[in-house]
């Protein structure tokens, strides 16, 4: 007679189909958190990432829906223990990966090591040690931290501010070893003062944090070395522009002052900027009114009212920015965020036909008072650690291309050709460029200038 197989203890039987119920749920957010990423992405990417998502949470539910009505107990349990493990040991490792793994040396680090001296205060240590010296600092305002809140609100109405507050001592980022602090202009930029004068300007640099000189000293900014070259600059580059800020800045600063160059720069980051900042109402209108403005270079005084009350009420903000940050490591370590990037299954950034729009519109704007844009791309960290190269980059130079605007192709021009361009980013490990970098930057747009026949407006005389 044959011996009856062993029942199972009912406490396993139901851990079992516990296990399977959680797949199905599961299966079921993996497809409805695809479905909301499809029809709202977080920057223009392809679909094709989450309609796979998608597919696989149908079959995943499917799967353990068939399981959990249709296997006997004994498979059913040893098929949910490795469910079980399987995930345990897929999330452990991406908590390892989001919390506990040092993927990168500190920059201070790295800095002692490379024999460069590093200060290692915060922003706010360092506001605070000006402040307490006599020095009226304040913390960089960017225009893209307005879009959520479509702006700020004046004593005369909405306006969304372009540029941070004028005639102040501003601190900015540390990437070297020495945090970058300026003075603001006039306008809230990071230039020199007294040079917004109509008709008496060469070139006006529209851009990001590249184009406003990031973590270098002002000295060393692309349009400070473009001054050195007697270029009369000025530069409304703002960190974490895209597309429709820059336009913005195109309209509100440029176009009053009719310069003869117009300097448009390009960074991989743009499109996930752009769709940040089509939220927006009021930048959306730069693109599609004609005559659209703010008049912000007549409203100053009014534009560092209401940047100051922000400053002031963000500082209060600050205390809780660490309760946000862990918020978010927890959304990217359910979505295997880190896992994700190392086996690169990641959303990729796709081109929107917005974009042309608005170059079309810009060089549009800059040939009605006769000057002459051209766009500037700018080469990423990335390209010489990984060799990853920017998938639009096609895309960008045949837009430009076939809008008729020339092209200062800084990637293939500076940064290619140099025996070391590493050594061109601080330390060898930060996105922007140090001193020399930009240097040289500035350097290959005057002699891309000078080859195109223009002379600058000092020369004239």
């Amino acid at each position: 007679m044959k011996n009856k197989p062993k029942e199972l203890p009912q406490i396993t039987v139901k851990f079992a189909n516990m296990v399977f119920v959680l797949g199905i749920l599961f299966s079921i957010l993996l497809i409805v958190y695809a479905m909301y990423k499809i029809y709202n992405p977080p920057e223009p990417v392809s679909p094709a990432f989450y309609i796979f998502s998608a597919l696989c949470g149908g079959v995943f539910a499917t799967l353990f829906g068939l399981g959990l009505t249709r296997l006997n107990n004994n498979l059913k349990v040893n098929l949910s223990i490795l469910f079980f493990t399987t995930g345990i040991t897929v999330y452990g490792f991406e908590t390892y990966l989001e919390f506990f793994r040092e993927e990168k040396l500190p920059r201070e680090i790295i800095a002692k090591q490379m024999g460069v001296s590093y200060d290692t205060r915060t922003k706010m240590e360092v506001l605070d040690d000006l402040r307490d010296s006599g020095v009226e600092a304040f913390p960089n305002v960017f225009p893209y931290k307005l879009i959520v809140s479509n702006g700020l609100t004046s004593n005369k109405g909405r306006i969304f501010p372009l540029g941070t507050i004028s005639n102040k001592t501003i601190v900015y980022c540390n990437e070297s070893g020495l945090r970058s602090i300026y003075e603001s202009d006039e306008h809230g930029f990071n230039n020199s003062k007294g040079l917004y004068k109509e008709n008496k300007v060469d070139i006006v640099l529209i851009g990001d944090s590249f184009t406003e000189g990031a973590c270098v000293q002002p000295a060393n900014s692309i349009s400070a070395v473009l001054r050195q070259l007697d270029f009369n600059t000025i530069s409304v580059g703002k960190g974490g522009n895209g597309s429709l800020l820059e336009l913005a800045a195109l309209k509100e600063y440029a176009e009053p002052l009719k310069p003869k160059i117009v300097l448009w720069s390009y960074f991989v980051n743009d499109w996930s900027d752009l769709s940040r900042e089509m939220k927006s109402s009021i930048l959306r209108r730069y693109l599609n009114e004609d005559d659209y403005s703010q008049n912000l270079i007549s409203r100053q005084e009014e534009i560092d009212d209401v940047l100051i009350n922000y400053v002031q009420s963000e500082w209060e903000r600050v205390k809780k920015l660490k309760k946000r940050m862990v918020r978010k490591k927890m959304i990217d370590l359910l979505e295997l965020t880190e896992l994700r990037r190392m086996i690169n299954l990641t959303s990729t950034s796709i081109p929107t036909p917005i974009f042309r729009d608005i170059l079309q519109k810009s060089k549009q704007m800059v040939s009605e008072w006769d000057g002459k844009m051209y766009l500037v791309y700018m080469p990423t960290l990335e390209r010489y650690l990984t060799g990853k190269e920017d998938t639009n980059r096609d895309f960008v130079m045949q837009t430009a291309t076939e809008l008729d605007i020339p092209i200062i192709d800084i990637q293939r021009e500076v940064f290619d050709p140099h025996p070391d361009p590493l050594s061109l980013f601080p330390l060898k490990i930060s996105r922007h460029h140090n001193a020399e970098g930009y240097k040289l930057i500035a350097e290959a747009v005057g002699k891309r200038l000078e080859a195109d026949g223009y002379v600058p407006i000092k020369s004239k005389k």
